[in-house]
């Protein structure tokens, strides 16, 4: 056993061997991976209902597809990194690539970079790294039709993008994928919609908050309380 460990190691950074054994450990005790409070969910309850809901939704036949969508700063990362989190235990391969638009357009090879992590985090063998995009989408839609998968691709903004990680070849049934978007008619576009066998399609408008909602979040950032300090209530409402 311990053999195998330094095998596997000499292929990866130890860290994310680590986060691999915890993630196993907690998928193997069935106990939801929870990330530390974070204020920026002030207002989320309902979405992260609803998005709970869809994924324990096991009905359908196919793969089921969640856009979020919504305004850039609006919380659609925070909402879609929280909700892997509680979930992705729960399926045989997860995956969670964020900032997907950022890190393709500051960088030459940004796209085979998230290619190559969501193929190692499917897949979990080592391989020959690769530089050419087809090659390593051939490798996802092997991997996706075999077992079901939990992806979260974050802040996609062209077809691309959705075309080289999510390939065109189909999901094995029960898997689910969240992708956050400023562009709601993308996912509908891409090659994966254009098979016989359609993957299911739910949209999901995150929308700004409350009155309410938004006294909360500023007085915790501003006073690391639910109420602002005396003589700042003026101040608070404007």
């Amino acid at each position: 056993m311990f053999f195998v460990i330094l095998i596997k190691l000499s292929f990866r950074f130890e860290t994310e061997f680590i986060e691999e054994i915890v993630k196993d450990i907690y998928r193997r005790l069935h106990v939801p991976l929870l990330q530390g409070f974070q204020p920026l969910l002030i207002g989320m309850k309902s979405s992260i209902n609803f998005i709970t809901s869809w994924l324990k939704d096991g009905s359908s036949h196919t793969a089921d597809i969640l856009t979020i969508y919504g305004i850039g700063g609006i919380g659609k990362t925070t909402l879609a990194k929280h909700v892997y989190g509680l979930y992705a235990h729960e399926f045989h391969k997860s995956s969670c690539i964020e900032d997907v638009s950022r890190v393709c357009d500051g960088k030459f090879n940004g796209l085979l970079d998230l290619q190559e992590k969501l193929s190692s985090d499917i897949s979990k063998t080592s391989s020959v790294k690769v530089h050419v995009a087809s090659v390593y989408t051939s490798k996802i839609e092997n991997a996706v039709s075999r077992k079901r998968v939990f992806l979260v691709l974050d802040d996609i903004d062209n077809l691309d993008q959705l075309n080289a990680l999510l390939g065109s070849k189909g999901f094995h049934a029960g898997s689910k994928i969240i992708i956050t978007t400023k562009n709601k008619w993308l996912t509908k576009s891409c090659e994966l919609f254009k098979r016989s066998a359609k993957p299911k399609n739910t949209k999901h408008f995150l929308q700004g908050l409350n009155t309410n909602e938004s006294r909360r979040l500023l007085c915790f950032h501003a006073f690391m309380s639910n109420d602002p300090m005396t003589g700042y209530e003026e101040v608070l409402e404007k």
